[in-house]
């Protein structure tokens, strides 16, 4: 270490020789950066202001480009805090990256480097010196770099601005950064986009940084794409796209969708009257968008919500301290666990329609003469009324689906287009809801009647039975006939079977015993069916794989369980080839077997398995572990054998996992002993996809089995992390059914090897009686309080707002972050658990811990700057919201009071997603049927389902009031430093400063170039004076100029940048300083500025010829500052222009004489 530092010192000292060749110089530095890339302790070890000077020296304009960009990468891999940051300041870094930064495309490289600087000295923490890292010159710099579309570097620059968003936004505002962001949010790149406007949304979060945008100008922006008509073809359609994708990021935000109904909800009202737009992309991105955001994700797992007034339930549920100690209701009314998804769609539903959202739908549906899109708007209203009908209490639900328009129209006697239009769209509505209710009544069967029921198993036999009563009452001819036109007894040729016939009979006729015996001892028919499929015959084992050649696999199938459904078949199927042919295939892929076949042979090869119909042999073998006759098959023909030696085969995991996918389970015996074999299997990548399936069994088997769950806890002593964590959700999941939970806490499973993922599954044990003991005896509890209350509800918060950020696609997490997608509920909070039974509320109510956040919750409600205490803020809530979910910890609640300091916060919070954290936990406590009663008199209205049972969503009876935002004034910045100098004595220099002064506005740029270029050829040694360049300097620091302009500018001085040069100019620039302060003291100048004017009101003095043409003077008058001084001077944006034709004199100075008046304000560094 000590070496290696010296070694870097002494590199570094040597950059300071003299007549250093160029590759030298950035040998040596190279060789710098890789020594502090192999140790980086040496840059906090290394003093600054002893090696600074020799690496600034190398960015002189008389160095190469090549040992500028090398002095750049050494200096950010030296920089590591403030005191390097002071170092580089008082050397005038930013001097030679106003300088390289404006250079053209053949300095990339250097410019490149230089912008990486700019980026590390933005990202330093703890940055605590007067000025900013990186000045305001420096931004503006990268600004003009940002917005010139031809530079390469333009997105690099963007980059760099958006980063400025997040970390300095008074910094990117002083700089006109903002207006180049939110250009670049509109008008792309659209790939770039969506990230910008994920920093708008933290942006706008708080009133803070909020305070920097202007309300219905700058976001906005973005619905200038849904306005403008002028743009046609795919440069339009990719930008309102674009817009599409953005605008919907912030709807599915707290931050985004309160932003855009601050300004009494105009961005809102144009968003939603675009929908009447002339353009057909218009129209369409935003049905697309609509209908995304209106999706009903869930109402496949719930039931829609009854319309019953909740007031009237409390006779049946009557609240009281009492239901907290009987532990969790498990009778009819019983709460369903929150979704934060629903939640979050009720509030979006009723923003939109109190925006108008329906009735501009109706309109856009009664419209006949675009049918198509009036189709898909009727489609839209079914769901938004759909989603409404399952999320919205009543009184708001009446709202939605009211539509008075479109009753009215159909109701009407009139017989124009529009009244069948109206017809047309109410007819598919109650199409569309038919439809979807008769889909969501199977998928309900589906997936909430147990397999083992009694109606599903009787629904089977009586199918069965129809088949064999079928077959029976075929006669012997037609039976007969039936199997010759299948043709499989007149051809052994596949392809002229019919499959059609032969389906039918083994799913009917077949199954009954007489037909079957004749199938096989009469005729050939079986014993030619079942050679197709014999492995060897090498003819089912050839067919190429694909859709059609599918429904082979399905005749062998059902071949398959057409024998065993019958003794008979059973001792056919025996008898026959193909299991036997089947085993030995399967041994010849075990090198110890004593099978020596060549590779092209082998029927079970990879190239076989992926590109033929070989896999279909194991769908067969996977039918037969269905019954136990299959099963006895199998272990007669040692095919469990092949199997187990199969699952040790480390090359072919292709079979390994087609057998367990295809294994059934539901009898114990050898399948399950594959399975567990390859649970233990010595490859990881086998273990994780078996854990895989055994969830995909629990999860199909809506009641656990013991035998699944210990599988499942012995994966979660497997060696692999992430086995255990698969193992550990598989479980979490499961344990949300009581006797699955019971079941895994009497089994008493140890988890503490598991760390962090071995709490969410001991969190879930906190839910029963039981599980409190257990946790208890082995001190879970205690340190889980502990833990809990000092760093696990920070993290909590963060873990919540990820989940929901990347439900609503505000992010896209890795796929190490979340293994499956987000339903809406809420993952379990060891606070909310403990407290469903009664003796984890003795435990809360021992610790003390909830009166402590309901206090903080009070004492800070209201906070809207310090971020820590907006954290902890929200993480309290989120305990209360949790703690308030279920009947047992309600009472917490009503001792405290505490739930009308979050109705307040989520009323009257300005830190918008302090809002929405405080809705969710209100949405919370609207899971019981007491919560609900005590919103209720608070102005929060409730769902409760169609059995009683509150549905954990509440919104307010006051929905405007609730997203309403105050207004606020963009904060008024300093006048520009500029106006601060004294005034030019010499007319020269004023006539360079006004021509330099009017390059910012195109209408004046050709005249105030041509008047340089004069000025230069005449008085060549104006451009030399460091005074003037520190006051052009100052300039375009101050005001906006366009890359081409800055580069013109710079070039137009003879001033070779070095660091004795730097020193001259800022000498000079002290100069000026100390001539200001001293006319100040002798009352030639007036002291300050106030709000954009001089501090006395006035101004004057002698005008030049350059201003009046006459040396008049005006200081008898006052001139107070007006806007336009500014506007001129800041200029508006474009290039050179090409005008030469002109009658006045190019040496003259070009100022209209309209703007004479604002010119002779501008004291600083235009007239005397």
């Amino acid at each position: 270490m000590g070496a290696t530092y010296e070694l870097v010192v002494n590199l570094l000292e040597q950059l300071g020789e003299k007549e250093l060749l160029p590759e030298r110089t950035v040998k040596l530095m190279d060789e710098v950066v890789a020594a502090v890339l192999r140790h980086p302790r040496i840059r906090y070890e290394i003093k600054s202001e002893e090696v600074v000077s020799n690496i600034i020296n190398c960015l002189a304009d008389s160095s190469t480009t090549e040992v500028r960009a090398a002095a750049y990468r050494v200096l950010r891999h030296l920089v590591v805090d403030q005191h390097d940051v002071y170092e580089l300041q008082v050397r005038f870094l930013d001097l030679f990256l106003i300088r390289t930064l404006s250079r053209d495309h053949k300095f990339e490289v250097e410019k490149e480097q230089a912008l990486r600087l700019v980026r590390h000295l933005l990202s330093l923490p703890d940055i605590a010196i007067e000025s900013a890292p990186v000045p305001h010159s420096v931004i503006r710099a990268v600004v003009a770099l940002a917005e010139s579309a031809d530079e390469k570097l333009r997105l690099a620059s963007l980059q760099t601005l958006g980063e400025l968003l997040l970390r300095d936004i008074p910094l990117l505002v002083s700089g006109e950064g903002l207006r180049v962001v939110l250009q670049a949010l509109s008008d792309g790149p659209h790939d770039f986009s969506p990230f910008l406007a994920m920093g708008f949304l933290w942006v706008a979060d708080r009133p803070e940084t909020r305070q920097y945008l202007r309300p219905g100008l700058d976001v906005e922006i973005v619905l200038a794409g849904f306005t403008e008509t002028q743009s046609k073809g795919s440069s339009q359609e990719e930008r309102v796209r674009a817009g599409v994708k953005i605008i919907s990021l912030f709807l599915q935000s707290w931050s985004g969708l309160l932003y855009l109904n601050a300004n009494g909800r105009q961005a809102l009202l144009s968003l939603v009257s675009s929908l009447t737009s002339p353009s057909a992309i218009v129209r369409e991105a935003l049905l697309d968008m609509f209908f995304d955001l209106f999706k009903s994700g869930s109402s496949q797992r719930t039931a829609s919500p009854s319309l019953s007034n909740p007031s009237i339930l409390n006779k049946a549920h009557p609240a009281g301290n009492e239901n907290a100690k009987k532990g969790p209701n498990k009778e009819v009314g019983q709460p369903r666990r929150p979704n934060l998804i629903d939640q979050y769609h009720a509030m979006l539903l009723l923003v939109f329609v109190d925006a108008g959202f329906l009735e501009v739908l109706a309109s856009v549906a009664s419209d006949p003469k675009d049918s198509r899109t009036a189709k898909r708007v009727s489609a839209l209203i079914a769901q938004v009324l759909q989603l409404g009908n399952r999320v919205l209490p009543p009184n708001h639900a009446s709202r939605v689906q009211a539509l008075p328009k479109l009753f009215s129209l159909t109701s009407s006697f009139d017989t124009s287009d529009a009244r069948l239009a109206a017809s047309a769209t109410l007819s598919a509505v109650d199409s569309f809801n038919r439809n979807q209710g008769r889909t969501q009544s199977e998928v309900t069967l589906e997936t909430h009647r147990p397999r083992a029921n009694s109606l599903e198993e009787r629904g089977q036999r009586q199918l069965e039975s129809t088949k064999i009563k079928m077959g029976m009452q075929i006669d012997d001819a037609t039976f007969r006939n039936q199997l010759l036109e299948t043709q499989v007894l007149s051809t052994k040729d596949h392809t002229r079977w019919s499959l059609e016939i032969l389906m039918e009979l083994l799913e009917g006729p077949l199954l009954h015993a007489k037909r079957l015996d004749e199938a096989m001892r009469a005729t050939k028919f079986m014993r030619r069916l079942l050679s197709l499929f014999h492995p060897l015959s090498y003819r089912f084992a050839e067919i190429p794989k694909n859709e059609a050649t599918q429904k082979l696999i399905d005749l062998a199938c059902t071949t398959i369980n057409c024998l065993l459904a019958n003794p008979d078949g059973v001792r056919f199927l025996s008898e026959d080839k193909l299991l036997p042919q089947i085993a030995d295939c399967l041994f010849q892929l075990d090198p110890l077997s004593g099978h020596h076949t060549s590779a092209a042979d082998i029927v079970f090869s990879k190239e076989r398995m992926e590109k033929t119909l070989t896999s279909g042999y194991f769908d067969m073998l996977g039918t037969m572990t269905k019954s136990r006759e299959g099963v006895k098959l199998l272990e007669q023909f040692k095919i469990f054998t092949c199997f187990y030696k199969i699952g040790d085969l480390r090359s072919r995991d292709d079979l390994i996992k087609v057998i367990i996918r295809n294994v059934d389970y539901a009898i114990d015996g050898h399948p399950r002993v594959v399975l567990s074999k390859a649970l233990t299997s010595s490859y990881k990548h086998t273990r994780v996809f078996a854990t895989e399936r055994l969830g995909q069994l629990t999860r199909e088997s809506l009641g656990s089995e013991e035998w699944q769950i210990r599988l499942l806890l012995t994966q979660l002593y497997d060696p692999s992390q992430e086995v255990c964590e698969l193992a550990v959700r598989t479980l979490e999941e499961a344990c949300q059914k009581l006797e699955t939970l019971e079941l895994v806490v009497q089994m008493r499973p140890s988890l503490d090897h598991l760390g962090t993922f071995g709490d969410i599954l001991l969190t879930r044990f906190l839910s029963t009686a039981i599980g409190v003991h257990y946790l208890h005896e082995i001190g879970f509890i205690e340190r889980g309080l502990e833990e809990w209350f000092h760093e696990r509800n920070a993290s909590y918060v963060v873990q919540i707002e990820l989940l929901l950020a990347s439900a609503f696609h505000v992010c896209q997490p890795t796929a190490d972050l979340f293994h499956t997608p987000f339903d809406g509920s809420a993952p379990p909070h060891f606070y909310g658990e403990l407290v469903k039974t009664p003796e984890g509320c003795a435990l809360l109510d021992e610790s003390g811990h909830f009166p402590e956040f309901a206090e903080f919750i009070r004492q800070f409600g209201l906070e809207d700057y310090d971020s820590a205490t907006i954290a902890k803020l929200k993480s309290a809530l989120w305990v209360v919201g949790h703690v308030g979910s279920s009947e047992g910890g309600l009472p917490f609640l009503e001792d405290e009071y505490i739930i009308e300091s979050i109705v307040e916060i989520a009323e009257d919070s300005p830190v918008y997603s302090l809002r929405g954290t405080a809705y969710f936990a209100l949405g919370l406590i609207a899971s019981t049927l007491e919560g609900v009663e005590i919103l209720q008199d608070l102005g929060w209205e409730s769902v409760v389902g169609p059995i009683g049972g509150a549905a954990g969503i509440c919104v307010p009876a006051d929905v405007p009031r609730f997203v309403y935002t105050p207004p606020w004034e963009p904060p008024n910045f300093d006048r520009p430093s500029s106006h601060h100098l004294p005034a030019p004595t010499h007319h020269l220099e004023r006539d360079a400063l006004v021509a330099f002064a009017n390059l910012s506005n195109h209408i004046l740029a050709t005249k105030a170039s041509k008047a340089l270029a004069k000025l230069k050829s005449r008085h060549r040694e104006l451009f030399s004076s460091p005074t003037l360049y520190y006051r052009v300097l100052e300039m375009l620091s101050s005001y906006h100029y366009r890359l081409a302009v800055r580069r013109y500018v710079l070039d137009l001085f003879d001033i070779s940048l070095d660091d004795q040069a730097a020193r001259d100019i800022s000498a000079a620039g002290e100069q000026l300083m100390a001539k200001l302060a001293q006319e100040e003291a002798d009352g030639k100048r007036p002291n300050g500025v106030a709000n954009g004017r001089w501090a006395n009101g006035q101004g004057g003095g002698e005008v030049g010829d350059a201003e009046t043409g006459a040396g008049g003077k005006v200081g008898e008058s006052k001139w107070p500052l007006p806007k336009e001084a500014d506007a001129l001077l800041d200029g508006i944006e474009g290039d050179f222009t090409d005008d030469d034709e002109s009658s006045v004199d190019e040496g003259a100075v070009t100022v209209p004489a309209q703007v004479r008046q604002p010119l002779m304000t501008i004291r600083g560094f235009l007239i005397s």
